[in-house]
């Protein structure tokens, strides 16, 4: 009986892992009425891009920052130059000297050695000017009105940050079909969260804040999610703004898309752990459900698959195996239809029909529970660093 009772936990556990929470809380999202920000609220942004070695884009990034519909006066870019060694600092410093004094402002800030996103974000932070910091990477490109949509959320003075939506570059490239799928559910699941109490994380890519409401951590590998966690527990809530779109081309090499997503999941753990005790011990939707259900539940997905066969073993009645088989894939091709129709028309791709779309997300999605599996083998190992290896098939694409 017992064994009974455990199969049928983990497998409730998975299936809502899987594409029971996305559905559920994206339906949260669509139901949620909503509340338009007065549009007249127009904060200054400090527009903050780290660098290392980026002389091949950073050029493209300046241009898509200067081209942003807000007004010039209202926003400055800061350029954060950790030791680059391929001249990128000297390409900023060009760009400097022939705009002169046009605005927005460029800054170039420069940290003698390479020290992590965390560690240059702060650099940037010490000396910008804006009451909110944006931040994002070299080689992403926002939609031209990237501020004008953020901006107006600050006027809620108990929000304390905004994330804005990721889409895929590339998406109708075959490699990225399943990155496009997972930022998909994404979407669905932040615009749900952000109705219920708070977004889980940033999108590192495009994430606002309060400027004196938090500094980054160093010492962390997902800054975005550790630096959500704090503004939450600092009482503040965080929003989600899906036509806040940034473009960044996902990974298209194998080896790129594990170094990426290895790191992402390690930094998970990393985050999870050190703020583990706040969550347990502050009820509410955001520590109880949201994070438990978008960040916590998948680290532990691959222990729930191995325990399903030994389960089996324990149960030895074929009778109930084939059962279980059968009501879990109907179950989760319910769940995967709910999930279609819901994004369907979605401005960055949405689920595309097809064995071949589904044979790229079930592939990544195989590939993901390996990756978390040898994350808890760097992360309890300590095999991990804040110096993230460049992946530079996402560049060679802008």
């Amino acid at each position: 009986m017992i064994p009974l009772i455990l199969l049928v936990l983990v497998s409730a556990l998975l299936v809502w892992s899987f594409g029971g929470y996305a559905l559920v809380i994206g339906i949260v999202g669509r139901r949620a009425a909503d509340k338009p920000a007065p549009s007249s609220f127009q904060p200054f942004f400090s527009v903050l891009i780290p660098t290392y070695n980026e002389a091949s884009v950073i050029g493209k990034r300046i241009e898509n920052l200067l081209t942003l519909d807000y007004p010039k006066d209202r926003f400055e870019i800061l350029i954060v130059d950790s030791g680059s060694t391929d001249g990128t600092a000297d390409a900023v410093q060009d760009i400097i000297r022939i705009r002169g004094q046009e605005v927005p402002p460029i800054t170039l800030v420069r940290e003698k050695e390479r020290s992590g996103k965390g560690s240059a974000i702060n650099a940037g932070k010490s000396v910008a000017r804006g009451e909110i910091i944006l931040v994002s990477d070299a080689n992403a490109a926002f939609h031209p009105g990237v501020l004008g949509i953020l901006g107006p959320a600050f006027a809620n003075p108990n929000l304390g940050g905004v994330g804005g939506r990721y889409c895929v570059g590339n998406p109708d490239q075959e490699s990225t079909e399943g990155a496009s799928f997972y930022w998909d559910l994404e979407c669905l699941m932040r615009g749900g969260e952000a109705a219920l109490d708070s977004a889980c994380l940033f999108h590192g890519e495009i994430n606002a804040w309060r400027r004196d409401l938090v500094d980054a951590d160093p010492s962390m590998l997902s800054e975005d999610l550790d630096m959500a966690i704090r503004i939450r527990r600092a009482g503040r809530k965080i929003g989600y703004e899906p036509i806040a779109r940034v473009y960044e081309p996902a990974a298209t090499t194998r080896r790129d898309q594990i170094t990426q997503r290895r790191r992402t999941a390690t930094g998970t753990i990393q985050a999870i752990g050190k703020h583990l005790p706040y969550l347990l011990t502050h009820p509410g939707w955001y520590t109880w459900v949201i994070v438990p259900s978008h960040k916590i539940l998948t680290l532990l997905t691959p222990l729930f698959l191995l325990m399903i066969p030994l389960l089996y073993l324990a149960i030895g009645d074929l009778q109930v195996i084939i059962g279980h088989l059968v009501i879990s894939v109907v179950i989760l091709e319910l769940i995967l239809l709910g999930l279609r129709h819901m994004l369907r028309g979605e401005p960055c791709g949405g689920i595309r029909k097809g064995p071949g779309r589904m044979g790229h997300i079930t592939e990544y999605v195989v590939l993901n529970e390996l990756l978390i599996v040898l994350a808890w083998w760097d992360f309890l190992t300590g095999r991990y660093t804040v110096l993230w290896e460049k992946v530079q098939s996402t560049r060679n694409q802008t």
